[in-house]
């Protein structure tokens, strides 16, 4: 990891001077001979480092040496990071001092400029002379020079979407078929809940196990409720009640004492038989469980059953296990099946055949554990030559005794044959909770947030193919994918690969919790710590103090009970204030119910390395009394800030974030102070931020502008020149913030088709939400010429009497229309007319010269429509050919629906739910006077009973 941040420096290095150069910054005399002297130094140390990194393994001072070099490259890359940040504000600042008025007023500004280029200088040279320190004591260890390094080149690209489904078990139908047997067993004599631990090493199969039994087929007939707990050391309570409760209702808990959350769960489980699986479970104190073990006992019914995995079998008598089932290793032949499984996923079988016999080898040396074997697989099936095979089976790394039996062994062998980039973008996922779901976009933003994919353009791409590289060699699993791309979306990390990430981050990343009640032990507090997770459990949650000593952190993420709001507001400035180095911080309010922080201070303007801030779910927040100060760091890239509702005067701050990839919400405000919506009712002269989006030209991913309403001109949406952001996907445009249901005058309205129409996307847009507009129905002449778009979703138009022609549009695959309550006809204007010579109404594209209406949807939808009455079918030859499900919600007098559109072969799903007329007309059995039109659809649902399911 060292050789990767060395590496990164280097290159940073490089730029930078390059950066200086372009931009005619004068340097202070001195600075450019130290700039050259730490390249050169690091050049030559870069050489030993492939060596360094695998002797640290056991050599203590070599892994010493590497961790003081590691700190200084870090504080080089901050300090680069600096240097390139005040040339970008140079350059932003520059033009603004030739409209001052006062010619005294450039030179005092250039005072504080000089000020910061000697501090700068100071720094250099100080760094410099730690670096040629390090430098020299290389000499000691006589490490091996690499003047051939290979580190710099870019991954393999994966040459398959097919990645190993590494659920697939070898060799644990007995197990698994025992494990049900005393699932289903009734309790007998046994008094309280039956405890079953599944026992074993780590990377044997518990977790798998656990999971195959949790969804098999008898045993989810059996129990009324199954709930899933990954508990991980520390034995949380709280937490893991809270998940329980979760679990049972479907909802977040936002309790704040631990009391009230078991008598909601003993109110949920009572008089149900239900499993509870515990999975990972370290503590040895039965203090922290009796609590929870005494709520579950007196609520369960007869059945009832709790199953625990667990490395220590003190673990599984503290718990009060009744049965305990120790879970072996594989077999040879099982191991080489799952070996081969994976190392041969793909080849002919003549490449099978030439590695085979050093593949049983390799297989052997796995020692039965399903992880290693996997890992290992996943590591081989990147190479084909028998030499590559041959050296890693006499790798000097299976001599390891360290961790459990040496599983970290091929874990290392895996992690060692990463490129450096990939190696630091793997260990950066210690960051995360043990057992947790990991975003695969979040992931790839937080990566390019530490710098892990390089600076410009095409970062995202770097990190899509470093992803599916760690995925390939199975550093991740349980993959879940997209329904329409079948794109990986997000995934999990086995326990020991997360313990081996922590290995590898070790007095670099740490979690610690907070209660308010207990002092803080400081063994998590580590002069040189980078990443910290901290989690306050309650109301009485302090930042510990400890943290803001922390000032080399560069990732902090801050999970906060909701009721705890005033402390965290509180501990803000003062953080923003010490923690200067943070380039990752996550706000965000995981409950949604209620705001973690009120209030983002000025001070966050500090915060100059930052690329990516979370503030997501933290509704009504507001900035910070001083509007006309605050602003938000320069090199921003990422703002998650989604459900901040109405944080307008956000987007002030941000007019110099020109680098911002990611914005999430804009809200619509007024440039000049007041209500905007005032402003233009009274016919004042009133101009909306709209425009600011213009300045944001690498904007991508999913974009949401809330109070369109408000905007009066149509040259203030062009301004937004959201056509030119082709990197958006996922567009929502709303017209009010809020709907107060007040009765519009005629044409009051009327600029907002042409706002509509001025707000173009990109022609690589797939996703379109239109909502709350307040005048008549508006079809924009842009929909038509986005080939790309294939989900729309229209709601709240409270005034449109008709829908627009949704039929003209080429590939739109799901189309949902919500709450047009004065609509009372669908008919041909949206599902498509002929004109008298036959053809269509318009020529606009392929598919709807050839008379076909929705030539690509498949997901249709209706709901809360309260006047829509008639629905018929239109004029054109063909129409929904593909449609496979339709949903009608909640439409009270809808009387049909048209002929000829339930009795399409390819309907799969019809679900009618809350439309009492269409009930009665499609009632089963004969009592409906339109069943037959119907009941030759596989799925049936009314009113959320199925009345057909599969066919049956």
């Amino acid at each position: 990891m060292t050789e990767a941040i060395v590496s990164a420096v280097f290159e940073r290095l490089t730029s930078i001077s390059l950066q200086v150069a372009e931009n005619g910054v004068r340097l202070v005399v001195g600075v450019n001979e130290e700039v050259k002297k730490i390249g050169t130094t690091l050049c030559t140390i870069r050489a030993v480092l492939e060596d360094a990194e695998k002797r640290q393994v056991k050599e203590q001072a070599v892994k010493f040496w590497l961790d003081r070099l590691q700190n200084v490259a870090y504080d080089i890359e901050d300090l680069l990071d600096e240097w390139s940040t005040a040339v970008i504000r140079s350059k932003i600042e520059e033009p603004q001092s030739s409209f001052r008025l006062s010619s005294l007023q450039p030179f005092a500004n250039s005072i504080p400029r000089l000020v910061g280029r000697r501090g700068i200088a100071t720094k250099i040279k100080e760094l410099s002379e730690s670096l040629q320190v390090i430098a020299k004591e290389k000499d000691d260890f006589a490490f091996i020079v690499n003047l051939s390094r290979n580190d710099d080149i870019e991954p393999e690209r994966p040459k398959t979407t097919c990645f190993v489904d590494a659920s697939e078990i070898r060799g644990r139908d007995q197990d698994k078929n025992t494990i049900i047997s005393m699932l289903l067993s009734e309790n007998g004599q046994e008094r309280g809940i039956p405890i079953i631990s599944i026992l074993g090493m780590g990377g044997i199969g518990k977790t798998t196990l656990a999971q195959i039994v949790y969804n098999d087929r008898e045993v989810n007939a059996y129990f009324q409720k199954k709930l899933w707990v990954c508990v991980s050391d520390p034995f949380d309570e709280m937490r893991i009640a809270k998940a329980i409760l979760e679990a049972l209702t479907g909802i977040p808990s936002g309790l704040g004492e631990l009391n009230t959350v078991l008598v909601k769960i003993h109110e949920s489980i009572e008089g149900k038989k239900f499993l509870l699986v515990l999975d990972d479970v370290w503590t040895e104190d039965e203090r922290k469980w009796q609590s929870l073990k005494c709520c579950l006992k007196s609520g369960a019914s007869p059945g009832s059953k709790i199953l625990v995995t667990t490395r220590k079998e003190n673990v599984a008598t503290v718990m009060g296990c009744t049965r305990l089932f120790h879970l072996g290793k594989l077999s040879e032949e099982e191991c080489w099946s799952l070996f081969s499984q994976v190392a041969f996923s793909g080849w002919n079988h003549g490449a099978r055949q030439i590695l085979a016999d050093i593949g049983k080898k390799i297989a052997d040396k796995c020692n039965g554990l399903p992880l290693a074997a996997k890992t290992l697989g996943g590591l081989l099936r990147l190479k084909k030559s028998r030499e590559q095979w041959q050296r890693i089976l006499d790798s000097n790394m299976w001599e390891l005794d360290e961790a459990e039996t040496g599983l970290f062994s091929p874990l290392l062998l895996s992690y060692y044959d990463l490129p450096a980039p990939l190696r630091q973008c793997f260990s950066y996922c210690a960051i995360f909770p043990k057992g947790c779901k990991i975003e695969k976009d979040l992931l790839i933003r937080l990566w390019m947030a530490q710098g892990f994919l390089g600076d410009g353009n095409g970062m995202e791409i770097v990190g899509e193919e470093y992803f599916d590289n760690l995925a390939m060699r199975s550093f991740f699993q349980e993959f879940e994918t997209d329904e329409n791309d079948d794109g990986i979306i997000r995934c999990k990390m086995h326990d020991i690969v997360h313990d081996f990430a922590q290995l590898l981050r070790k007095r670099e990343c740490y979690v610690v919790a907070s209660n308010g009640i207990e002092e803080q032990r400081a063994e998590w507090y580590h002069e040189n710590a980078r990443h910290l997770r901290v989690i306050l459990d309650n109301e009485q949650a302090v930042i510990p103090s400890l943290l803001y000593n922390a000032k080399k952190l560069r990732s902090l993420l801050v999970d906060s009970c909701p009721s705890n709001s005033s402390t965290l507001n509180v501990s803000l400035p003062r953080l923003f204030d010490e923690l200067t180095c943070l380039r990752m911080l996550d706000l965000s309010n995981k409950f949604r119910r209620q705001t973690s922080i009120t209030e983002l201070p000025c001070q966050i303007g500090k915060l100059i390395h930052l690329r990516y801030l979370s503030l997501e779910g933290n509704k009504g927040l507001k900035l910070c009394s001083s509007i006309q100060g605050f602003k938000v760091p320069i090199n921003l890239r990422h703002l998650q800030n989604a459900e901040t509702y109405g944080c307008t005067s956000m987007t002030f701050g941000l007019k110099r974030s020109t680098l911002l990839q990611t914005l999430e919400e804009f809200v619509v405000g007024n440039l000049f102070g007041g209500d905007l919506r005032k402003i233009f009712i009274g016919r004042e002269v009133g101009r909306s931020n709209l425009g600011y989006l213009g300045n944001f030209a690498h904007l991508r991913g999913n974009l949401k502008i809330i109070g369109l309403g408000d905007v009066s001109r149509r040259s203030e949406a062009e301004e937004a020149g959201l056509w030119k952001k082709t990197g958006l996907r996922n567009l929502t445009l709303s017209f009010n913030f809020k709907y107060k249901g007040n009765r519009v005058l005629e044409g009051a309205y009327a600029h907002e088709s042409s706002v509509l129409e001025a707000l173009q996307p990109p022609p690589y847009l797939e996703s379109l939400n239109i909502n709350r507009m307040n005048g008549p129905t508006a079809f924009p002449s842009w929909m038509v010429s986005l080939t790309m778009l294939k989900r729309v979703r229209l709601w709240a138009c409270f005034n449109w009497k008709t829908l627009p022609p949704m039929w003209k549009l080429p590939v739109l695959e799901h189309l949902e229309i919500w709450e047009m309550k004065n609509v009372k006809e669908v008919g041909q204007e949206f599902m498509g007319a002929e004109t008298e010579k036959g053809q269509a109404s318009s020529s606009s594209s392929s598919s709807v010269n050839n008379n076909i209406a929705f030539p690509c949807l498949k997901h249709l939808k209706f709901q809360s429509m309260d006047g829509w009455q008639e629905w018929y079918y239109g004029h054109l030859l063909t129409t929904m050919p593909l449609l496979c499900s339709l949903k009608i919600n909640s439409c009270l007098k809808l009387k049909s629906l048209p002929r000829h559109l339930p009795q399409k072969t390819t309907l799969q799903v019809l679900d009618i739910f809350n439309c009492p007329i269409l009930t009665e007309r499609y009632l089963r059995n004969g009592t409906g006077e339109d069943w037959h039109y119907i009941s030759h659809i596989p799925t049936i649902t009314i009113d959320g009973e199925d009345v057909k399911r599969d066919g049956n």
